[in-house]
């Protein structure tokens, strides 16, 4: 099969020039109309204006992260591995970001490719979001610290604590929580079956010295973690959460025993 190139370009050209219009809305502002797609269908918002430098400005208006937003906390996807993420898509996309609004800035002759290069970006950023889906492990511990720094008080939360036991180098708590009672909660964060083994050598060796504490074990997903496994940690464990989801259980548990 020979491809006759000339056809497929003519049809390239006729094709690309139909998805891509300039629309004036009632109200006189302009946008643009490209094949970006979010996934529920909607299309990229590209707002277009005359910049101050005297090029021409496309932006989304803040429309990006507001679709995050229907599905997403704001707030933590601005901040730990996404936010640092987000940081790098911004810086090498020459974007501006300015409370919640992406933009960049071109002359009217490189329309075209920023037109494109705006929409890989936005479309960069949006993929984000996958990242607590299928990639949770890289982000768990992230959710994990803001979802504590927000409940419980910044002088009653100890990261890394070293508990008083013997070799207590090798035996971190990812989170000593003062409690009600004056008995310390040791809460560990567990996105994998090795942090489960690990949790469960490190709370054996607590117990072994009798040390005096309460534990919360939070899974990335409880599901995930072999039966032995899970048998092993429930035996020197105290109450357990499935999944950073069940917000509901942990908050419970927490009010319960945090003061």
């Amino acid at each position: 099969m020979t491809l006759d190139t000339d056809a497929l370009r003519d049809l390239l050209y006729s094709r690309l020039c139909e998805d891509v219009d300039v629309v004036e809305r009632p109200d006189g502002a302009l946008m643009l109309r490209t094949h970006f797609r979010f996934p529920d269908g909607d299309g990229y918002p590209f707002h277009l204006a005359e910049a101050p430098s005297g090029g021409l400005r496309l932006s989304d208006h803040g429309h990006t992260l507001m679709h995050i937003s229907y599905e997403h906390d704001i707030d933590a996807f601005l901040t730990g591995t996404r936010g640092m993420l987000l940081e790098r898509i911004v810086g090498e996309s020459s974007m501006m970001y300015d409370e919640g609004v992406f933009a960049v800035e071109t002359s009217a002759e490189r329309l075209p490719e920023a037109i494109f290069d705006f929409g890989q970006a936005l479309t960069r950023i949006y993929d984000l979001t996958l990242l607590s889906r299928s990639n949770v492990g890289s982000t768990f511990y992230d959710d994990l610290a803001d979802y504590l720094n927000n409940f419980v008080d910044e002088s009653k939360l100890e990261k890394d604590y070293l508990a008083e036991v013997p070799n207590s180098d090798a035996y971190p708590v990812d989170y000593r929580i003062e409690g009600k009672s004056g008995v310390p909660l040791f809460l560990y964060g567990v996105p994998n079956r090795d942090k489960a083994r690990l949790t469960t050598i490190m709370l054996g060796h607590f117990h072994r010295h009798d040390l005096e504490f309460e534990s919360i074990i939070v899974f990335e997903n409880q599901a995930e973690i072999p039966r032995t496994d899970l048998a092993r940690l429930s035996d020197v464990g105290g109450d357990m959460i499935s999944s950073l989801e069940s917000t509901t259980d942990l908050n419970r548990k927490l009010i319960r025993r945090v003061a």
